[in-house]
Formats: structure tokens, sequence, C-alpha cells
């Protein structure tokens, strides 16, 4: 009777636990290799064609964003066209090599019909990886724009779920929020940290921002916490403080300086990658955020250890004088994942280590 007590309670928990451990799966997202390589988003204004065309065809950015947002003054219409024109024949017919193709529409308060998805779906909607999404503050917000993509997708015959979303998280709302923002959509690549209005949510004055402030170390923590809740890269801030002509060569040596220190800062933090607006902060992100080779290569060196480790009935070992466990193992495994993305290690080898 009691074997019989047991197989009934142990059933009952198998049924609720694969319950449980179906929905911890379901919120990670599987992202394609592309998206693991974030290092250096490129935002640049989408009414200057010049601009626009140097960004997508020259820089060295991973993925570049045709901004209608901040770049467009309010109420514009003119300007508004121009901007969404701009971002349709970007799509359509410049070559974009490897980068990713971002675009960023006004948002919710200035465009809450989502005209601006819709319009650009629209026309170049097969050529588009994702939007960058501005002030999203909870995970409703997220559900309205999966619900508008998913539509436009039928309408137009694109494959489903194809078009991705990175949500801006600017305010104190949207920290508060963010694990349920992260959660909101399997469609999600990413999420971006915008610094300065997050700081101006916070009724703050410009004067009194620094980038190592303890309120926007919270506010990191927060971001690049939920992001990896799902599976998902963080990318940090912009640094503002451009090496503009008219400055002096110190000047100019200074705000490169700020934003390596930025960057390094970012770097520590756990985000993936940081925004940039000029191409010498976009080649200098990059090389920061590039995963070094000998970190590849312990990751390898470890990641076949304790494969060995573990066909030898080993469920722990020792590595380089120092205990390794399943825990030591996917550390690894992140790093050798995003190598494989860079094309830093072959699908044979990847394949070998488990990471495909």
């Amino acid at each position: 009777m009691a074997n019989n007590n047991s197989d009934d309670i142990m059933r009952s928990a198998l049924e609720r636990n694969t319950r449980l451990l179906d929905r911890y799966r379901s919120q990670l997202i599987e992202l394609e290799p592309k998206y693991l390589l974030q290092m250096a988003h490129l935002t640049t204004p989408a009414t200057v064609w010049k601009y626009v065309e140097s960004a997508v065809t020259k820089s060295k950015a991973n993925l570049v964003m045709l901004d209608l947002e901040d770049s467009i003054p309010r109420g514009n219409q003119e300007l508004l066209e121009q901007g969404r024109a701009n971002v349709i024949r970007a799509f359509n017919e410049l070559d974009w090599g490897t980068r990713l193709r971002f675009f960023r529409p006004r948002g919710l308060e200035l465009d809450p019909s989502h005209a601006d998805i819709a319009v650009i779906v629209e026309a170049a909607g097969s050529k588009l990886d994702g939007l960058i999404y501005p002030k999203i503050e909870d995970a409703n917000e997220v559900r309205s724009i999966d619900e508008t993509l998913t539509a436009l997708e039928k309408a137009f015959g694109l494959a489903p779920g194809g078009i991705r979303i990175e949500p801006l998280i600017e305010s104190g709302s949207a920290e508060e929020n963010v694990f349920e923002i992260a959660r909101a959509s399997g469609r999600l690549v990413g999420l971006v940290f915008g610094s300065y209005d997050y700081w101006a949510s916070l009724g703050m004055g410009a004067s009194s921002y620094r980038a190592d402030h303890p309120l926007i170390a919270q506010a990191r923590g927060r971001i690049v916490k939920a992001a990896a809740s799902v599976g998902i890269p963080a990318i940090a801030e912009m640094t503002t403080n451009y090496p503009t002509r008219d400055k002096s060569e110190e000047e100019r040596r200074a705000a490169m300086e700020e934003f390596h220190s930025d960057a390094l800062l970012a770097l520590d933090f756990g985000f993936a990658g940081k925004w940039t607006g000029i191409p010498d902060q976009t080649a200098m992100a990059v090389e920061i955020f590039q995963t070094p080779d000998d970190e590849i290569e312990r990751a390898i060196n470890g990641a076949k250890q304790f494969l060995e480790a573990e066909a030898s009935g080993r469920g722990a070992t020792m590595i380089d004088g120092k205990m390794a466990d399943r825990a030591t193992d996917r550390l690894n495994r992140n790093t050798l994942k995003k190598a494989y993305a860079m094309g830093r290690i072959d699908a044979a080898l990847a394949k070998e280590l488990g990471v495909i």
C-alpha cells in the first residue's frame, strides 16, 4: 500500500514539475547566431541619406539603426516622410553585408497607431531584421507591438516572427518592469539601456549625470539580469561626448577616452555591446566587446575536458588546477556560442562540443 502511495505521489510531482520545466524553457529565447553579435550598435538619423549610406555600407557596426525618433522634430510631417522613405530605400537598395538591419519608430506617445512600423514593413518587411522601440514602459506595450507585427507579417506574406524587437529601457518604470518586458515576446533579441532618458525620468538634471552613478549602476544590473533571464544580450547606453571638429585635439582625445571608459564599465557589468553614434566609437566598441582569442581557446579546452570527465563518470573534475563542474561548463558554452556566431570556431568543432 505504501509503495502505491509513493507511486501516486511521484506521478503527481512529475506532472506538476514537468509543467514548471516547460514554463521555464518557454521563457528562453533561442537566438540565431547573428543576434549574438551586437558589440556595436550604430544609430544614424534616417533623414540624412549620406549618413544612412555610410553607416550601412562602410561602418564596422554589427547593427545599424536608422532613427525616426530623435532625429525628427515633433510634428514635422515632411521630415518624417523623408526619413521613412530613406529607411525603405536603405533596406531595399543598399548592401548591408552582415550588419543587422534595424530602425527605430517614434514610439507609443508619438505614433500610437504604429504607422511607422506599418509603412516600413509593407514596403521593405522582407529585408528587415527588426526594430528598436523607444520608451517602452511595460510588457503590454511589447505585446501590442508583437500583435501589430504578427498582423503585418500575415498581411504581406512574411515569415511569422521574422521581425524582431529590442526594447529601449529608458525610465524608472521600465526598469521596475524590465523582467516582465523581457518575457513579453519571443521576438526579443536584446534589451537596450537609454541612460539619459532614464536619468531624466528620475527628475535629475544634466549636470548631475555620470556614467558611474549608483542609480545608473542599479539600472544596468537589473537590465543585464533581465536580458540574461531569457537568453538575450543587453546593450549599453550612448556616450554623447563626441570628438567633433570644433574641439581641440586634447578635447577630442578626452571624448574618446570617456567612451573607452564607459565601454569597459559596461563590459564589466555584463553588457554584450554598446550604442555608438560615430565611426570611431563604433570601431572601439567592436574591439572592446570582441571575445579575445585566449578566452575562446580556454573555453574550448575546458569544454573538451569536461566532456571527457562526464564520459568517465565524473560530474566534476579539475581543470588547470581549478574545480570544474556544470556551472563552469555553462560559462564556457556562453563563450563558445558567441565564438561560433563570430565564425571563430567552425561547425564541426561546435557540434563536437555540443554548442550546436
